[in-house]
This record gives C-alpha cells, sequence and structure tokens, in this order.
C-alpha cells in the first residue's frame, strides 16, 4: 500500500479498546477525497460514535484508505492472514470461492435482508447464498447545460439518438468544444459502453448470466458511435475522456451533454452550472435501461465476531443511517426504507430522479468470477472498436472468445 494515506477512526466503548468487556470490529472502507462535498470521514465518525453509545460493549475502528487503492489493499490483508472483520469492496467472489466470507444471514437480521432492493441483493448472491451486502449505490443520468441548450435552439433533452445526435451538431454549431463527453477512458469506458448497449437492446450478458458481448445490439451501438459521434467529431479533441475529466468539462462549460452520477450533484452546484438531468434515451425512443453501479460491503470469518459484526450492519442499515449517509454523499439508497425517506425529505429533491431509477438499472456481472478479467479485457481493448478504422464487430468478437475462455476457468 505505498504511498497510500489512511485515516483510521477508533471509538470505543465504556470498557476500552482491548479491554476484558468490549469486543473490536475492524472496518476498512472506502476514502473519496474530493469526489464529495462533505469528508466520507465525518460520516464514519458520526455513525461509529451513535453505535458506541448503544453498544458499550463493541468498539468500532474504522479505517480509510483511497477509493482507487480499497480492493488492491484488501486483497493483500488477506493475503497476509490479516483481512478486516468488514470491507467494503468493488469485488468479492474470488473471496466467496475462497470460503472467507460469511452469508449475509448469518450476520445481519432477516428485517433488514428483505429491505435491501431486489436487484442490488441479487447482484450479491453467489450460487443463490448473498455474500455481499449493497452499500454505495449509483445509476447515472444524462446532464445537460440548459444554457448552452437554448442557445444552440434545442428543446429540451433529446428522447432517442437521432435526437441526441440532432442536439450534439446544434452544439458543435455554436462553438461547443465538446457536444457529448464520451467517456471512453480506461476508468469508465466498461460502464459508458455498456450504457450505449442497453440503449440499443444489448448489454455484456443474457437473462441467465452468459456473455453476451459480440451480440448485434452491441456492434449496432458501437457502430452508431464510431459513424456518428465520433466520425463526425462530437465527442471533442480527446474521444477517450476519463469520468474526472469529462466532469471538469461539464463544470466548465465546454462540455454540453455528458453521462453523471448523482455524486456531481453537490460539485454542479457549486460550480454554477445551469444543469438537468433526463433519462438516457433508447436508441429508438423512449428510456433506456440504466447502468447501475454498486460497492459492497463483506465479513470475513476469520475472527468469528459475526454477531458483533452483524449488530453494526444492523445499525447501519436502519432507514434513518441509510436516508442521510446516502443523501449526503450523493449516492442512491440501497434499501427500500432508506428510499422511502429520501424521497420524503425536501433536502434530497434532486437525487430523486437517480433513486426512482435506481431499481430498474442493471448492474455490471459482478457475481461471475471471470468478470474482473473480462472487465479489465474491455478497458483495455474496447476503446479501438470506435476509431476511424476500427472494427466494432471484430472487437466485440474478440472479446466475447477471451470472455468464455475466461468462464470455462472461473464461474
Amino acid at each position: 500500500m505505498a504511498g497510500a494515506t489512511v485515516l483510521s477512526l477508533a471509538l470505543t466503548g465504556c470498557g476500552g479498546s482491548g479491554g476484558d468487556s468490549t469486543t473490536t470490529v475492524s472496518v476498512l472502507a472506502a476514502d473519496y477525497g474530493e469526489r464529495t462535498a462533505i469528508p466520507i470521514s465525518e460520516y464514519w465518525d458520526d455513525l461509529t460514535e451513535r453505535f458506541s453509545e448503544e453498544h458499550e460493549d463493541i468498539t468500532v475502528e474504522v479505517e480509510l484508505v483511497p477509493w482507487e487503492e480499497l480492493d488492491a489493499t484488501l486483497a493483500q490483508r488477506v493475503e497476509a492472514g490479516e483481512p478486516p472483520d468488514i470491507s467494503q469492496a468493488g469485488s468479492y467472489v474470488q473471496y466467496v470461492a475462497d470460503d472467507k466470507l460469511y452469508r449475509a444471514n448469518e450476520m445481519i437480521s432477516i428485517p433488514v435482508i428483505s429491505d435491501f432492493l431486489a436487484s442490488l441483493a441479487h447482484a450479491g448472491e453467489v450460487q443463490y447464498e448473498q455474500y455481499a451486502i449493497p452499500f454505495i449505490g449509483s445509476t447515472p443520468r444524462l446532464f445537460y447545460n440548459e444554457v448552452l441548450f437554448e442557445q444552440a435552439g434545442i428543446d429540451g433533452p433529446p428522447k432517442s439518438w437521432d435526437e441526441l445526435l440532432s442536439a450534439a451538431r446544434a452544439l458543435d454549431a455554436i462553438g461547443v468544444e465538446t457536444p457529448y463527453a464520451l467517456q471512453f477512458g480506461a476508468d469508465s469506458i466498461h460502464e459508458e459502453a455498456m450504457a450505449w448497449m442497453l440503449a440499443a437492446g444489448g448489454g455484456y450478458t443474457d437473462t441467465m448470466g452468459a456473455y453476451t458481448i459480440d451480440q448485434e445490439a452491441n456492434v449496432e451501438a458501437l457502430t452508431w458511435l464510431q459513424e456518428n459521434l465520433v466520425g463526425e467529431g462530437l465527442v471533442g479533441p480527446q474521444p477517450a475522456l476519463d469520468r474526472g475529466a469529462a466532469y471538469r468539462g461539464f463544470f466548465t462549460g465546454e462540455v454540453g451533454m455528458m453521462l453523471g452520477h448523482p455524486a456531481v450533484l453537490g460539485a454542479i452546484a457549486a460550480a454554477g452550472v445551469p444543469a438537468k438531468n433526463a433519462d438516457f434515451p433508447a436508441k429508438d425512443g423512449g428510456a433506456a435501461t440504466p447502468t447501475g453501479h454498486n460497492d459492497w460491503l463483506i465479513g470475513f470469518r476469520d475472527s468469528g465476531r459475526a454477531k458483533e459484526m452483524g449488530a453494526f450492519l444492523n445499525f447501519l442499515f436502519r432507514q434513518e443511517n441509510v436516508a442521510v449517509g446516502t443523501g449526503d454523499y450523493g449516492s442512491v439508497p440501497a434499501t427500500f426504507s432508506g428510499a422511502e425517506a429520501l424521497l420524503s425529505n425536501e433536502k434530497y429533491r434532486a437525487l430523486w430522479p437517480f433513486v426512482a431509477q435506481m431499481p430498474r438499472a442493471q448492474l455490471q456481472p459482478m457475481s461471475r468470477q471471470s468478470w474482473q478479467q473480462v472487465r479489465a479485457e474491455i478497458r483495455e481493448e474496447l476503446g479501438a472498436a470506435i476509431t476511424a478504422d476500427g472494427d466494432p464487430e471484430a472487437v466485440l468478437r474478440t472479446l466475447q472468445m477471451r470472455a468464455d475462455e475466461a468462464s470455462r476457468d472461473k464461474r
């Protein structure tokens, strides 16, 4: 974990850390840095302080590491035989395969388990058993600069790809540098591409979870991008923006449209950008099936502290804690009750469309052990499909072959 900045937060019950009357539960979590308007340490500080008031016999120690380093740090701890009790994680399947994790129902109560959005709960399952607990959820929407739209004579957000293309052309005509910010950089290409594939009726997998990367709808989506937005120069001088670059361009008025997550709402408001957001359009019209993202909480068996870990997790997923913890940090509640509380609070009105969209969002196939390898291949190879001399069908065919190979060894 060379170069990492680690923040440790420890709140101790009356018996003191390491005392006979207390049990310590360790938590490894992500520090999002400037991605959130409020430091994430304040969330954990408040949560653990209030938990300690109710559970004097349990000490919770939270260690924060940079989000970019979280999965690598966790893997190193597990490899060294020193896993935390609870960890936030972007992936979890290998730990299930190695029999490292508690099932969710071995830690948390049935009412909490039944409160999770069904799509998120199922995404945390392996062989129909839930191991990963949905924690930080998000789903992107189409952001657009309302003033630039008005200047370009565009009447509202695009409701089809033809309308999106027309809007991009109109923005280009008034001198907008990047009419549509295509986030095909290494950090975001797999998600941006999935959004376009879903909007064309495709996706990475079928309803049974088998890879369908080279399906015709996916070829059509990438070919359309290649021939239209990229081919006409409507994605700006760099057709492979990472997410941060796209967001920064939107803040300065250089970007007219982009896919954006709710975490960006605070920064947009602070920058004074006249922004609105809408459903990402399906190819032939209407709202596309949206993409979704989720970080997980997983519990490791090594310590045998399932009861104490469960007490903290049950507290974390109380309705009021979920609503505030997601609303203040620009994410989407993983529970029905949390969503209900947020939707009834005017303070979080800007988040309402994202909350409403999340139940129909399609997540990446995280429960497939091969997905991490396949995602790495997508990040490395997919961008070549939309270049001037690229061959979308050939690129997707190659990725399908590699996904099939990875699946033979990792189910």
